[in-house]
């Protein structure tokens, strides 16, 4: 199957094409300008990566953009998960990606968003604000007691609010890249050093935090609003 080389504007898509591969030559270089055309007359600018955001906006057929970031995934067809987060209008804004010819493979470009989350009907809760993006209003401190775990200190951690949010996963990496989870419906987590045991290493730790949305009290159904924040390290101490 061929690479994915940019966005592919035809509706008729004779043949599957596979998600960008690591190592491709026309992937983006960090830091590079992305840029992108518009292919459509009337494409409109929603405040998140949604339809269901608000429209703030319409670009010009053959316009150019910069492009920030993206939400989802491209495997073998548009299906309205895609989507492009770019400058517009002295903001940050959104458009759907089959809408626009970038300059490099779609799924080379930097992930930045996230689905909405929806109920069983498949409606976004009346809860969350769509007038801009629901992450946009994730700001705050993120703190932690102390920066040295043993056995007989543990670490608070504390990290924004999230409107909407009812259950937030503080994710702990170890040296390794192996990982735990704490998982609260508050905005602090208490991180303890018996529940690292498994891991048997010390040194430096990082913890990430994520907010969700969930409406049943099964993990199967939880549903992340945001991209994980890192909050902070922290050095396990020998026992």
């Amino acid at each position: 199957m061929r690479i994915v080389y940019a966005i592919i504007m035809s509706f008729c898509l004779a043949t599957a094409i596979s998600a960008q591969p690591p190592g491709d030559p026309l992937a983006a270089e960090e830091g590079e300008l992305i840029t992108g055309i518009v292919a459509f007359e009337g494409t409109v600018v929603y405040s998140g990566p949604d339809f269901a955001y608000r429209i703030v906006g319409e670009l010009p057929l053959n316009g150019a953009v910069t492009v920030i970031g993206r939400r989802g995934d491209f495997i073998n067809r548009w299906n309205g998960q895609q989507w492009l987060e770019i400058n517009f209008e002295g903001d940050t804004a959104w458009v759907y990606a089959r809408l626009i010819r970038t300059s490099v493979p779609f799924n080379s470009i930097r992930p930045t968003g996230r689905p909405l989350p929806r109920n069983r009907d498949g409606r976004v809760p009346e809860f969350f604000d769509l007038s801009d993006d629901i992450c946009d209003s994730w700001l705050g401190t993120f703190t932690q007691s102390g920066d040295r775990l043993s056995p007989e200190t543990d670490i608070v951690v504390t990290y924004p609010e999230l409107p909407g949010a009812n259950i937030y996963s503080v994710i702990v990496i170890a040296p390794s890249g192996l990982r735990t989870a704490y998982d609260s419906e508050t905005t602090t987590a208490t991180i303890i050093d018996d529940d690292l045991r498994s891991f048997d290493e010390y040194g430096e730790y990082t913890w990430r935090v994520a907010p969700y949305w969930t409406y049943t009290a099964g993990r199967r159904n939880w549903q992340q609003l945001c991209l994980l924040q890192t909050g902070g390290t922290f050095v396990r101490l020998l026992p």
